[in-house]
């Protein structure tokens, strides 16, 4: 995945944003990078994966790269507000229109071991990120919310 991916656009109460520490499952070192979407797998946090919808439980962007190493747990900081809107990339800019607005999709992973978490606009299958706005003729950005039925916060 990239570092950046996603990142906080609005908190919708003014103040700064604000993140939780959780856990992260031994196996890789330094696994998840900041700004990278993250959901719960047992008491752990995983990287989101390509497909990624609401059959598992989200819980939000990175806000600090992971400790974990390859033996050992770790720990991660997550921006884990549930009413937090938050920016990042579609998967295809040119496809976004007016209809996108209020539909839950899907995250897009790119292949390889950096490749890039974008919004997938077109895929509204089990779909838990809903586009609240967008850009798609210049900057090509996504601003969504995870769809508080499919998410979890420590708070």
């Amino acid at each position: 995945m990239a570092r950046g991916d996603f990142w906080v656009k609005d908190t919708r109460n003014g103040g700064a944003a604000c993140s939780t520490k959780y856990t992260v499952v031994a196996g890789t070192a330094a696994s998840i990078l900041a700004g990278e979407m993250v959901y719960r797998s047992g008491t752990d946090l995983v990287l989101g994966a390509n497909g990624g919808s609401n059959t598992v439980v989200w819980v939000g962007p990175a806000a600090t790269d992971s400790n974990e190493t390859a033996s050992v747990r770790g720990e991660v900081w997550i921006f884990d507000n549930p009413l937090y809107v938050f920016r990042g990339r579609p998967t295809t800019a040119a496809n976004l229109s007016a209809s996108n607005r209020n539909t839950q999709v899907t995250l897009d992973v790119a292949a390889g071991t950096n490749g890039a978490q974008t919004i997938d606009e077109n895929d509204t299958v089990n779909g838990t990120f809903r586009i609240l706005d967008y850009e798609s003729t210049n900057d090509y950005w996504v601003d969504f919310q995870m769809a508080i039925t499919d998410h979890l916060s420590a708070g």
